[in-house]
């Protein structure tokens, strides 16, 4: 009789299920930004709808994404008593700080980055501030689904979420063609996914209780300095393009900075779904890890080369002439896949060594931020892009080094070493051979 392991089809589904929900994220904000560039909007409206989407993640992406995580790896030990609660308390955090960020984004003109916007004034100011409070606690949603393995609720979620999100954009668009306009439709979008997730949570504040919030908040804080210190380069090269080149750039820049896409959700949706795992048991979490990202290059790594060569054109006929230059940006990017892919970092949070987290990040983004700035005197925004990739592949060698020595887990265990740099040493022969061929007049 042959023996069905029913929780690893568990874990299998809720990887699929968040790995498909924030594909369905991305695919919402790609159509939406395709739709706003072929409906005539120019070049300084698109860039102040990323402006807005971007003063929202830089006040929130690093506590946001540190207290998911912490959450992924301290539930599973608290007791039966403390988890009935543990959700309503962690939504009052979040509404907390979500309160202080949206009311300091608004007396500070989104961080000082909107001064001077002719699209971004008082009122958007304002819808910005009440966005940024009312995302901050939505975030536990995705976290309950993984967490009870709600596999078709998640999936049911994302579609409905990022369905309402794109048809609400699309008939602002068709019918107002204001940005000022989309700005209130996000506010309701995020109004509708916070009340979704006081219902999912069941929210009762009877159920409050700030010793409980401090320790989870104790525990919490060294990852939200690795986050904010480890993605907060994203940000900061923003603020460089921001602050040193023309406004109108800034949407070339946000086209093209992004890595890819598809293979950067899968790997952080399996990353967030592996982590409870390998809180009870490593070796077998290693081995699914390594199982799961040989197919992830077998199938990505040959699709990010053909990308190289074809994302000039794809980036022209998708956008426009104006936003040509976004491709070079992107193929940069695209080098990020050979090291996302090395997933140390999940055994670094199962142990709960999230001082290690913080101290690597630290020193990360230091040796980003000066190399960008020295860079970009001679690369332009390429520089800058050029700077994060170099960055980030220290970052996760050293994070490889680490795991093997102080943890006791090989590299082997974990990545399947010899198909990794085969297609890593094809990707970066492909990224020189396009950089040539760009530098030779393909590339206006």
């Amino acid at each position: 009789m042959i023996k069905i392991n029913k929780k690893n089809i568990w874990v299998s589904n809720t990887t699929k299920a968040y790995q498909i929900y924030q594909i369905l994220r991305l695919v919402s904000l790609v159509l939406i930004s395709l739709l706003l560039v072929k409906s005539s909007f120019d070049r300084n409206q698109t860039s102040a709808f990323e402006l807005f989407l971007f003063i929202a993640n830089i006040g929130s992406f690093f506590w946001t994404m540190g207290i998911s995580n912490a959450i992924l790896s301290y539930y599973p030990k608290l007791s039966s008593a403390e988890k009935t609660k543990f959700f309503t308390n962690i939504f009052v955090l979040l509404q907390g700080i979500g309160l202080v960020v949206g009311f300091i984004s608004y007396i500070t003109s989104g961080f000082s980055l909107a001064i001077g916007n002719p699209y971004i004034d008082n009122r958007s100011l304002m819808l910005l501030a009440i966005y940024i409070l009312l995302y901050a606690p939505t975030l536990l949603v995705e976290s309950k689904y993984i967490i009870d393995k709600s596999s078709d609720i998640l999936l049911r979620y994302g579609i409905i979420l990022y369905g309402i999100q794109l048809v609400a954009v699309v008939i602002v668009v068709l019918f107002f063609h204001s940005i000022q306009s989309i700005f209130i439709v996000m506010v309701a979008w995020i109004f509708i996914k916070w009340i979704w997730t006081i219902r999912t949570i069941s929210l009762d504040l009877n159920q409050v209780s700030l010793k409980l919030i401090k320790i989870f908040l104790l525990f919490t804080l060294p990852i939200i300095a690795h986050i904010l210190l480890g993605n907060g380069m994203e940000f900061i090269d923003g603020i460089l393009v921001e602050k040193n080149f023309d406004s109108s750039q800034f949407s070339v820049y946000r086209y093209g900075a992004r890595e890819f896409p598809i293979i950067l959700i899968l790997i952080g949706a399996l990353r967030s779904v592996m982590i409870p795992e390998a809180v009870n048991d490593i070796h077998s979490t290693a081995q699914k890890i390594k199982n799961k990202t040989t197919k992830l290059i077998l199938i990505f790594f040959p699709i990010a080369i053909v990308l190289i060569f074809i994302s000039k054109y794809l980036f022209r006929y998708f956008y426009n002439e104006d936003y040509a230059y976004s491709a070079l940006l992107f193929i940069i990017y695209l080098l990020i896949i050979s090291s996302r892919i090395i997933l140390s970092e999940v055994f670094i949070y199962a142990k709960h060594k999230n001082k290690t987290l913080m101290y690597v990040s630290f020193v990360e983004l230091v040796f980003n931020i000066v190399l960008s700035i020295i860079l970009m005197q001679f690369y332009g925004i390429a520089g800058i892009a050029f700077a994060t990739f170099i960055a980030f592949l220290l970052s996760k060698m050293f994070l490889a080094y680490y795991t093997q020595k102080i943890l006791g887990i090989k590299l082997k265990e974990y990545l399947n070493i010899g198909i990794y740099l085969f297609f890593t040493l094809l990707l970066y022969i492909a990224f020189w051979i396009e950089l040539w061929l760009m530098n030779s007049g393909n590339l206006n």
